[in-house]
């Protein structure tokens, strides 16, 4: 009796359980999701609730349109706050207290689409070509895209150099595979028209092939840049050029976009070396896994690599944190959001920052990529301390001290060589030589060395306060050949004399820049001094 009571109270938990289980299944899961329905209707925010009727009310046009009928071209639906005004083509959306100032515009709900923010900017058609300056600029998609954003500095203008430089290093084939878009980032209009003036007059060449654009923004596509909150303790001053910087770097990416496969970054402050085209191409090929971004420079965001179908999203998330963070921290968290886990950065690097005055007023900014090409010394010279002059103009960073003191590095004039133009090593002490080698050109620009110059040695000088002094008794030691000269007995010329100066002195115009390598000078030996 007391078995049997037990097994039909154990019957009796067994069905209450199963019933248990089945209404939490049925019932319970059919409130929780009503609830989280009715949680995400009420977090929509007006405008969204706004939004999706719109885009409800505008397929049923569609839908009413394609079943066909002709005879309307347009048509009116009038909701309870709101009117929405529907043609083949267009839509516009007015307040039912305005609808009488209501006047139709022909924008088409693409143009939301290619907005990269409602609330930064209203892009109008044909806003590219807008944008243009010079407007002569071609739209059939190439290879590459170089993007060069530049804003007015206090010191130093580098985007000429900077241009000039990636034109040096393209051959005339592939300046028909790239374009070259140079973003005029300030709003100032005198700075402007100055620099696009000179654009015109340097690079008419690649202007007539289509390749070179020059745009400008309209200041309605910023937002407001005052009483910004950042991540970052910074002064107001950083933090508005970080946030303009940034939405710079977005309209640069919305414009280039449909103009090439490819689109790599640059600052207005680079150099880079020749056959750059063909090592992008070359470590693309080699990419055997899928990639978004590759690197060719390991500084900031110079020299990324992006597809071009992914550049508006890049946009987008910049403009998203356009307040908080530089671009350089938001696009390694855009390759990770895009399932790139580890950067992929090609050594050695193509190119290299040579600016030392940042754009933003009042900072220094003398970075150098360590992948970059070094330029070691090779020759071992004695180079007793002596300061470098030269007439030619040059970058701080590529400076004549390079050529001369034994650290890394050459010295690289801005501008081709002319005739009469110099470079003078003055010894601190007069210095009695045995050998002189001089190297200029470098493997990766072996065609800007000195085609034509001489050497010759001062052995007097007189100096008339501070500066260079005046090197005079000037001896003939040779000429250059082939962009190098080698003096293996100095003491043939100058017999037992002192040299106070050493002097390069270009005979002829040369069509390339200058970069003197290294110049080695070797003292006579102790003990040949004692001998004479």
């Amino acid at each position: 009796m007391k078995l049997g009571f037990l097994k039909r109270i154990g019957y009796g938990i067994l069905i209450l359980s199963f019933l248990t289980i089945v209404f939490h299944v049925t019932v319970l899961n059919r409130r929780r999701s009503s609830d989280v329905l009715t949680f995400r209707a009420k977090d929509l925010s007006q405008k969204e609730y706004r939004w999706l009727n719109n885009r409800k009310e505008t397929q049923q046009w569609e839908s009413f349109r394609d079943k066909g009928n002709p005879e309307k071209e347009s048509v009116v639906v009038q909701t309870d706050n709101y009117t929405l005004h529907f043609s083949s083509n267009t839509k516009e959306l007015s307040s039912g207290n305005d609808a009488k100032d209501y006047v139709p515009r022909q924008v088409s709900y693409q143009d939301f689409l290619n907005q990269p923010s409602v609330d930064l900017t209203k892009l109008r058609a044909n806003w590219r070509a807008d944008a243009r300056i010079i407007q002569n600029a071609s739209n059939k998609q190439r290879f590459l895209t170089i993007g060069i954003p530049t804003v007015k500095r206090e010191k130093d203008e580098y985007i000429l150099n900077t241009v000039q430089s990636i034109v040096n290093c393209t051959t005339e084939n592939e300046l028909t595979e790239i374009y070259i878009v140079v973003f005029l980032a300030d709003f100032d209009a005198k700075w402007k028209e100055d620099i696009s003036k000179r654009l015109r007059k340097n690079f008419q060449n690649i202007i007539s092939k289509g390749t070179l654009h020059v745009i400008q923004a309209w200041e309605s596509f910023y937002p407001p840049l005052d009483n910004l909150k950042h991540t970052f303790v910074d002064p107001e001053t950083k933090k508005r050029w970080r946030a303009k910087q940034n939405v710079d770097y977005a309209f640069l990416f919305l414009y280039s976009q449909v103009l090439s496969t490819y689109y790599i970054q640059l600052e207005d402050d680079i150099y880079t070396i020749p056959g750059y085209l063909t090592v992008i191409k070359d470590y693309i090929n080699k990419m055997k896994d899928r990639w978004v971004c590759l690197e060719f420079s390991e500084l900031g965001f110079i020299g990324k690599l992006y597809h071009s179908t992914d550049i508006e999203k890049l946009a987008k998330m910049v403009l998203l944190f356009y307040a908080q963070q530089p671009c350089d921290v938001t696009y390694l968290n855009f390759n990770v959001q895009m399932l790139q886990f580890k950067r992929r950065i090609r050594r050695p690097t193509i190119f290299e920052h040579v600016g030392y005055h940042s754009s933003l007023p009042g900072k220094v900014q003398p970075l150098k990529d360590r992948f970059f090409l070094a330029h070691p010394k090779t020759l071992k010279g004695d180079n007793p301390p002596a300061k470098i002059y030269t007439s030619l103009p040059f970058e701080g960073y590529f400076n004549p001290d390079k050529a001369y003191n034994k650290e890394d590095g050459v010295f690289w004039s801005k501008r081709n060589g002319k005739a009469n133009d110099w470079v003078s090593v003055v010894f601190d002490k007069p210095q009695l030589l045995d050998r002189i080698i001089i190297q200029t050109g470098t493997e990766s620009h072996p065609g800007d060395k000195i085609h034509y110059a001489k050497l010759e040695a001062s052995l007097a000088s007189v100096s008339k306060g501070p500066g260079m002094p005046v090197c005079k008794d000037n001896k003939l030691l040779g000429y250059f050949e082939d962009g190098d000269l080698k003096i293996d007995d100095v003491r043939s010329v100058t017999k037992q004399q002192k040299i106070h100066c050493l002097n390069i002195i270009i005979t002829n115009k040369q069509e390339t820049w200058v970069i003197v390598k290294e110049i080695a000078v070797f003292a006579v030996p102790q003990e040949n001094k004692q001998k004479s």
